[in-house]
């Protein structure tokens, strides 16, 4: 008896078999949570990302504007802030990809070595902050010039460069630009990732940009164009400043000046970068300038471009004036044939409207030329209804000749009536 119960409760303790539809829902119950926590996770590593530059942008103008010095309290207690924010940032990525491979799991895919090279990228690009305590370094190899003559620091704050760098966390803007307009697009998630397999449409952030461009391409434009010039010259004052301080560059209405001018590919000469990192941001902002201007020519282009309907009704219109035009000298042809032809008695009047024939059918044939060859109106049908016109003449001619003679018939008839009615 004991032997029995022993296998009773063992046969209770083992879970019944599971099967694939039964498991599909939770499944999928769990996919929907790890991409919610995802999208979390994606808004707080730009949040973060956005307060570690703004006490980096603030840090950097008090140090320009000579109100703060390096290896001060000051500048030392928004370092540290930067610091708290990028490592919070960093273990933000880190939870992300955390639920990417839950995701991926879920889904019956496995991406260990791309999800690896990703975070390990993305721990790169965000881990490069002025950290607290002013490093140095020796000044680049410079180009002097007249205005930079009287500027003689040897060294060159590392910050400068630490900042430079944080620019780059504005690939931020893509994810989240992603994951927002995904949740805004999507209303099944799953559904659209069906449909993306089938027609082989990846939903990364390159098509959500693309699908900004198609709703606003004016507004996607325009943020772009103020974008890249807000951070270039943002980047030119910062190397220019740190460079070589007290220069005209550090101001950065001028340093906007130098990268529109850059960006448009003019150049006054008023201001030009004098530091080795100010010529590399010039130098890139002119290539950003001659890649963007075309794609803002093209958007312009493409917006103004007419529909199909605007070209099917541009089509019929042009058509149909054509096809007027062919008309109105196929008119003129039959109308100077048939006066000429009625006036064949008076040889004045013969020659005149002869004359406008000759001239009608040339202008028939430069409109045919011109406006090539139609099934509606050609000469062959011209000359059949020049035919038919004759035709129709003879005819209505021996119809009158036939009157005539039967009228004469029946006057000569009553007249004979008459005389023997008299008689």
């Amino acid at each position: 008896m004991e032997l029995k119960d022993r296998n009773k409760l063992r046969s209770k303790s083992i879970p019944a078999t599971v099967t694939a539809a039964s498991r599909a829902p939770v499944l999928l119950a769990l996919k929907e949570n790890a991409i919610r926590k995802r999208r979390i996770c994606v808004y707080l590593k730009c949040i973060f990302a956005a307060i570690g530059m703004i006490f980096m942008v603030l840090e950097g103008e008090l140090f320009i504007s000579k109100t703060i010095e390096k290896n001060t309290l000051q500048s030392d207690a928004l370092k540290m802030l930067i610091t708290i924010s990028t490592a919070i940032l960093i273990v933000f990525i880190i939870v992300q990809y955390g639920y990417q491979r839950k995701i991926e799991r879920f889904s019956g895919r496995s991406r260990r070595l791309r999800c690896c090279g990703g975070i390990i990228i993305e721990i790169f690009v965000c881990i490069i902050h002025p950290y607290p305590g002013s490093g140095k370094i020796p000044k680049p190899l410079q180009t002097m010039s007249k205005e930079s003559a009287d500027l003689t620091r040897d060294f060159v704050y590392l910050d400068a460069y630490l900042s430079l760098f944080m620019v780059f966390r504005f690939y931020l803007v893509g994810q989240f630009l992603s994951e927002w307009l995904a949740s805004k697009l999507y209303s099944n998630r799953t559904l659209a990732k069906h449909l993306a397999y089938l027609t082989k449409v990846r939903l990364n952030s390159s098509f959500m940009i693309k699908y900004l461009l198609y709703l606003y391409p004016f507004q996607f434009v325009i943020t772009i164009l103020c974008l890249v010039l807000v951070v270039n010259s943002f980047a030119m004052q910062t190397c220019e400043s740190y460079t070589f301080p007290g220069s005209e560059m550090s101001s950065f209405l001028n340093s906007l000046w130098l990268v529109m001018i850059t960006f448009l590919t003019i150049g006054y000469g008023d201001f030009y970068p004098v530091s080795f990192c100010g010529r590399c941001v010039s130098a890139a902002t002119g290539f950003l300038g001659i890649g963007i201007t075309g794609f803002v020519f093209s958007v312009f282009v493409h917006h103004f471009e007419m529909n199909r309907n605007e070209k099917y009704l541009l089509k019929f219109s042009k058509e149909e004036k054509r096809k007027h035009k062919r008309r109105v000298a196929a008119a003129n042809v039959i109308k100077c044939y048939y006066r000429a032809a009625r006036c064949k008695e008076e040889k004045a009047k013969y020659l005149i409207w002869k004359e406008k024939f000759w001239r009608a059918a040339s202008e028939m044939r430069r409109s045919a030329k011109k406006y090539g060859s139609s099934s509606d109106i050609d000469l062959i049908d011209i000359q059949q209804m020049i035919q038919s016109v004759e035709k129709r003449q003879n005819e209505i001619l021996s119809i009158l000749s036939e009157l005539g003679k039967s009228v004469k018939s029946d006057q000569n008839a009553n007249t004979a009536e008459v005389i023997d009615i008299a008689l």
